[in-house]
């Protein structure tokens, strides 16, 4: 009969292996990594024929800014890099679940948590940025100021449900998918007159690259939302007015 020690000791082993935090932690340096290299080797020597690797990733990148640019509206372009790394990284992280061997990272709830929190913490600034501390203040309390009262608690709870629904949404997709996938394996490869043929897991891993996509898609679109309802008007003045046309010679003298 094993010591406690020993219990003990088998314990912490097969929770390193099979559940650490850390090993979760782990596997997102390690699509940090993958993404730093990958950008680092497409653009060392760009050219203007670009090569496969160049071209894939112009293409990729060129895609997501034009679709955030989309969905932020004018004035937004200030936040395309964030929203178009924030894809990349989950998206990544998602995919290493199809890697033998390996999980996603964003199948535990400290990750998506993590990843939920950071992305509010981006929202809220840029709303002060946008609007003013005052105006920031303003957009909870509301109009008329009589309702503050009861807008100010309503907003703030509001507030704190998106990052709870951004984490809870990509986690349970992510790690449900997972889950299933892992059932499946358990129950052997499909047998055809005694030969194996494809595993039974195969077609809901390959459905996993569809959901991988959707879900890294899905957080990124409703953290460009969240910014878009929380500088509402004041991108927008912004965008207009970049694009507005110069004055001419006699307005402009007319305005002097």
């Amino acid at each position: 009969m094993a010591s406690p020690e020993a219990a003990g000791h088998a314990e912490e082993a097969s929770s390193l292996v099979h559940g650490s935090p850390w090993l979760y932690v782990g596997y997102s340096f390690i699509a940090i990594a993958f993404l730093v290299i990958t950008g680092f080797v497409a653009t060392r020597r760009m050219t203007k024929v670009p090569g496969p690797l160049q071209n894939l990733l112009e293409l990729l990148v060129g895609g997501l800014e034009s679709f955030f640019k989309g969905v932020v509206g004018p004035g937004g372009e200030r936040h395309v890099t964030f929203l178009v790394t924030l894809f990349l990284y989950i998206l990544v992280m998602n995919l290493m679940g199809m890697i033998p061997f390996m999980k996603p990272a964003t199948s535990t709830l400290n990750m998506t948590i993590a990843l939920a929190i950071v992305t509010i913490i981006y929202v809220q600034m840029q709303g002060i940025r946008a609007n003013g501390l005052r105006g920031y203040v303003m957009h909870f309390v509301g109009e008329p100021l009589w309702l503050g009262p009861l807008m100010l608690p309503i907003h703030i709870i509001g507030e704190i449900a998106k990052p709870v629904s951004l984490a809870i949404r990509l986690f349970g997709n992510i790690f449900g998918e997972e889950t299933v996938v892992l059932q499946l394996a358990l129950l052997g490869p499909i047998a055809i007159g005694g030969f194996k043929l494809i595993p039974i897991q195969f077609p809901m891993q390959l459905f996993g690259l569809f959901t991988s996509v959707v879900q890294a898609l899905v957080f990124s679109v409703l953290a460009a939302g969240y910014i878009v309802v929380i500088c509402a008007g004041h991108e927008e003045h912004e965008g207009h007015a970049a694009h507005a046309p110069a004055p001419s010679g006699a307005a402009a003298a007319d305005a002097r």
